[in-house]
């Protein structure tokens, strides 16, 4: 489903069309300038990358939905064949065509797939003959609010079963009611049976110091001089009306306390006419199973896929899922975190209320005390601005303790009375740590103007106007009168930019200190000193599915799918993309190389170049993937700061990740078996006109 690329985005793009030359200007991010620049690409770009990251693939791997969707159709076949009926089905979003598929093989006697994607429809229509069902499935490339009934209309008559998925992590997210709702009141039967049949919404509070920083950022002490307080409007804020989600299974156990069983919020009957209500709101009252406080809700969802109400899907995580031990991955659809507008504090055996929304598209939910009367909630908005300026990823790596903690450390070991300091990133809270610290003069430069704001309203309430100046524009135009004259003692950087989709991207600063070069002192410090990439052999538990060819599903021959996929990735795709591999377990077979450091002290420009690093295969296993990170070398005492692993690499362990940035992973199209000895070169050429990284991998 495309609504699955909104969650997850894997570069920027916009496309402008340039007829004459027949090509397409693609906007990415430069490492050089920090910003969005064009490049020129296949005049077909922008239609091979809406293919290539397609959600298609990754619900074609799971076996669990494919199994029940199929059980489901063969049950509801039967029943109708049972009642004497013909059986006339209507297959919304057919997508490869695997549903009306199903549907024939079960002994349905004809079937009406609507697919709206214009290249998933022409791929259907090729897969449909190709497996023998085209005398049976008529394929119209409309929206099934297009279609029309009647002698002349795109169906001859109403379908009396619907076989479809509509569905995202929120459930409803895809429009599944307005869907729904138009199909029950114009293209079916009123007796009609509904594959899947109806869907439960489940809620869950929790509490969590660890989660709730995704969504708040908490004071910060510094280094026994104080400590750095949030402003109350954005405490006060209940966060971003988006969803969050995410895989509730892997967040460890040991961070966080769940403060009820998971409750039944809401029922959705998919399967009669004006069933579903496009806007509604429902009250549970609960028991607190332990002291805490409510800083988040979990939500998940399952299906009744079969007209008997026998077989069940659920998205459950892992600790309440109804089959533990074989648990199904699914990217598609995961779980879920809201936030309520304020954390509520609880006592085990208190009873408080959770109250729970949905309107035609989204879900929200909010707590309130045993006393409190719980108000008709409005769809909740950022007041404040934190929300939607920063990301929730970015937001957990500002209120994390130990990445501050280190960085106190260093500056401390810099900083004194006459120190200059300057500060580059985006929403970057260092700046405020060198002025507690005791820094004479601090200068935050923040060019994005949404961060900016986040980082001004931080210095007006911790009082630091005099010691903290923000530079509102690009680094390259700063000047002396901008420093009020002032030679710079320390230049910092975590490095964060708003801009950086892999940890790469965050060269940049690299060019940043060189055009600050002519303002510093001779004695200046520059932190981080280095950045290195580093790279690791892997075996995904699951993540490569993502990108992986289907084959056969279900007995149905989809390789023409395949194909299409593959041909658009070779189009669009770069050889490496940013995913949170914290969410994905995978374990390493080899060692962690380093490929390539850039220097951020030395000025001068950094030439073009090729390194080949070579990834020796240290243990049995299936190797599927390549993990890719940046390091950076504070300069001292070791000291250094990874958005890669968190401990060390153990052959067969689970690798732990840092939570707060994305990596880069190159995934192999097709997994390979592997011993000790094999050998994976990894290329990464520099291009120092362009600041590009390009890998190219080789086993």
């Amino acid at each position: 489903m495309l609504a699955s690329l909104l969650t997850k985005p894997v570069f920027l793009r916009n496309c402008l069309h340039h007829h004459k030359a027949m090509s397409t200007f693609v906007s990415r991010v430069s490492p050089v300038t920090g910003k969005m620049d064009w490049v020129l690409q296949d005049d077909n770009y922008d239609y091979h990358q809406e293919i290539a990251r397609s959600a298609y693939a990754d619900m074609l791997h799971d076996a669990e939905r494919n199994e029940k969707y199929y059980a489901a159709i063969r049950q509801a076949v039967l029943l109708l064949h049972s009642r004497g009926k013909k059986v006339n089905v209507l297959d919304i979003g057919t997508g490869t065509g695997l549903l009306s598929m199903m549907a024939v093989r079960a002994g349905a006697d004809k079937v009406t797939a609507c697919e709206a994607f214009k290249p998933m429809a022409q791929c259907a229509g090729e897969i449909i003959k190709k497996n023998g069902c085209e005398e049976k499935i008529t394929l119209i490339p409309k929206r099934s609010t297009e279609l029309t009934v009647g002698p002349d209309g795109d169906m001859t008559e109403r379908a009396n079963l619907l076989v479809t998925e509509v569905f995202d992590t929120e459930l409803i997210g895809e429009g599944a009611i307005g869907t729904y709702t138009h199909a029950h009141a114009q293209l079916l039967e009123d007796d009609c049976i509904v594959v899947p049949g109806s869907s439960t919404v489940y809620a869950q509070p929790v509490h969590s110091s660890f989660i709730s920083k995704w969504n708040q950022i908490p004071p910060v002490s510094v280094a026994n001089t104080g400590v750095i307080s949030p402003p109350p409007e954005f405490t006060r804020c209940g966060g971003a009306p988006s969803l969050h989600d995410l895989q509730l299974s892997q967040i460890p156990s040991n961070l966080f306390t769940v403060l009820s069983e998971p409750h039944e919020v809401f029922w959705f009957d998919f399967s009669k006419k004006n069933a579903l209500k496009s806007h509604e709101q429902s009250e549970t009252r609960l028991t607190s199973l332990a002291d805490g406080q409510v800083d988040a809700i979990f939500m998940w969802w399952d299906l009744v896929m079969d007209p008997k109400g026998e077989i069940t899907l659920s998205c459950a995580p892992q600790w309440v899922h109804p089959d533990k031990k074989k648990l199904p991955w699914r990217d598609h659809w995961m779980q879920a975190i809201y936030y309520p507008s304020v954390s509520l504090p609880v006592r085990q055996n208190e009873t408080f209320h959770l109250v729970s929304c949905h309107d035609e598209y989204s879900l929200w939910f909010d707590v309130f005390g045993s006393r409190q009367s719980a108000p008709v909630l409005e769809h909740p908005v950022c007041t404040c601005g934190l929300h939607v300026a920063i990301s929730r990823t970015r937001l957990g790596m500002m209120g994390d303790d130990r990445r501050m903690e280190t960085w106190c450390k260093i500056l401390k070991k810099h900083i004194t009375d006459s120190s200059v300091c300057v500060s580059v990133g985006d929403g970057c809270l260092l700046p405020l740590l060198a002025a507690k610290l005791g820094a004479k003069q601090v200068f935050a430069v923040e060019r994005n103007i949404s961060t900016s704001r986040v980082v001004s309203a931080f210095i007006h309430h911790n009082g630091l106007e005099k010691r903290v100046k923000l530079l509102r524009k690009p680094v390259e135009d700063i000047t002396e009168d901008d420093l009020d004259g002032l030679k710079i003692d320390l230049v910092m950087s975590e490095p964060y930019f708003t801009s950086s989709l892999v940890p790469w991207h965050n060269l940049y600063y690299h060019y940043a200190v060189g055009h600050l070069a002519p303002l510093m002192s001779s004695s200046v410090t520059v932190l981080p000193v280095s950045m290195t990439i580093k790279a690791v052999g892997m075996q995904f538990s699951d993540l490569w599915k993502i990108r992986a060819p289907v084959g056969n599903c279900e007995g149905f021959d989809l390789h023409i799918f395949d194909q299409l996929i593959q041909n658009s990735r070779q189009v669009s795709d770069v050889s490496v993309e940013p995913q949170p591999l914290w969410e994905y377990p995978g374990k390493p077979l080899t060692q962690e190389r380093e490929i390539i450091s850039f220097d951020f002290t030395n000025n001068s420009r950094i030439a073009s170049e090729e390194k080949t690093v070579t990834l020796t295969v240290n243990s049995d296993g299936t190797l599927n993937g390549v993990a890719l990170w940046t390091e950076y070398d504070m300069g001292e005492d070791s000291v250094k700061i990874s958005t890669g692993p968190t401990s060390d690499l153990v052959a067969n362990e689970f690798v732990r990740w840092d939570c707060h940035t994305r990596q880069g992973v190159h995934l192999l199209p097709q997994p390979k078996h592997v011993r000790p000895g094999v050998e994976l070169t990894t290329t990464l050429s520099f291009n120092e006109n362009t600041g590009d990284c390009a890998f190219t991998f080789h086993l």
